[in-house]
Order: structure tokens, then C-alpha cells, then sequence
């Protein structure tokens, strides 16, 4: 599949949003299956109802600040082409962490798996940084600068509304 191969160079950082096509189906069909991922992951652990709402309220999230990003670095016709990557870019990264958490949650002291699962979210801020450069015209430390205030930015965010429940 060429969509899914795009994805993966994104996330290899051998291509950018500038690559990506400009297509309103592609941008419903990536926000789909970042949905489906993140219900996915956040089912886990919680129930449905509320997985569905935090994944909701995540793409909601990423949309807004790209948006604002963009809004404010006057690049706000890249909009399109930044999210399909943000969202191509992250499912690419989040669906082979499913298993991972899943395992973390039967085995809680899976040491190895806890240290994978933090290289993966080092590397999805590195690929943030990445597109973030890129949609922005911007350095690399630009883009790090600013994937790192947006991942820590968003998790603040879900964390105060969406607080964990305590077992």
C-alpha cells in the first residue's frame, strides 16, 4: 500500500508532509484510523464510552494545535497536509504498541517492554519534530522545540481532563 509506505518513510524521516497528497478523503480516512488506534490503546485500560470520548478529545487536540502552529508561523495552507502526517505518522507508531501495552497491563514489571514502549514515544516526538520542521520551514531544533511543548503540552492536558482512576 503506497499510503502505508508513506507513513513509514515519514516516520523514517526520508520524507515529509510536503509529500503527502492534498485529499479531504485521505485526511477523514487517517483521522479514522487514529481514532480506531486510540480507542484501541486507551480501551485497554479504561471502558468503551470513555476511550472513545479521550480519542476524540486527543484528535481534537492535535488538530487545534497544528492549526494554531501553523496559524502562527503564517503556513496555515500546509494545515491539511501537516495533519494527514501527524495522523498517518502516529498510527504508524501507536498500532504496534497496542500488543505492547496490552502485555504491560498482564505483566505489570515487564521492564523490557516499559523501555520499548518509551523508545517508541521518544521516536514519535522526533517524528513530530520532523513534520513540525518541515510544515514550518523551521530547524530541526524548531521542530524538536516545539514536538516536545506539544507532546507534554497534550498529555498535561488529557491528564487534567481525564484524570487516572485509582484501582
Amino acid at each position: 500500500m503506497p499510503l502505508i509506505r508513506l507513513f513509514i518513510e515519514i516516520c523514517l524521516f526520508r520524507k515529509g508532509p510536503q509529500d503527502v497528497p492534498r485529499s479531504l478523503l485521505l485526511l477523514w480516512l487517517t483521522a479514522a484510523a487514529y481514532l480506531l488506534v486510540g480507542f484501541i490503546l486507551l480501551g485497554l485500560e479504561v471502558d468503551w464510552l470513555p476511550a472513545v470520548v479521550e480519542s476524540l478529545a486527543e484528535l481534537a487536540m492535535l488538530l487545534g494545535f497544528v492549526w494554531l502552529l501553523l496559524a502562527l508561523f503564517k503556513k496555515t495552507p500546509r494545515w491539511q497536509k501537516t495533519v494527514i502526517a501527524m495522523l498517518g505518522s502516529d498510527v504508524v507508531i501507536s498500532a504496534p504498541a497496542i500488543p505492547l501495552v496490552g502485555w504491560t497491563l498482564a505483566v505489570p514489571d515487564a521492564a523490557g517492554i516499559h523501555l520499548m514502549l518509551f523508545g517508541m514515544m521518544l521516536w514519535h516526538v522526533a517524528v513530530v519534530a520532523h513534520i513540525f520542521r518541515h510544515a514550518l520551514s523551521q530547524p530541526w531544533a524548531t521542530g524538536l522545540l516545539l514536538a516536545v511543548a506539544y507532546v507534554a503540552g497534550s498529555y498535561s492536558v488529557m491528564m487534567t481532563l481525564f484524570p487516572p482512576t485509582s484501582v
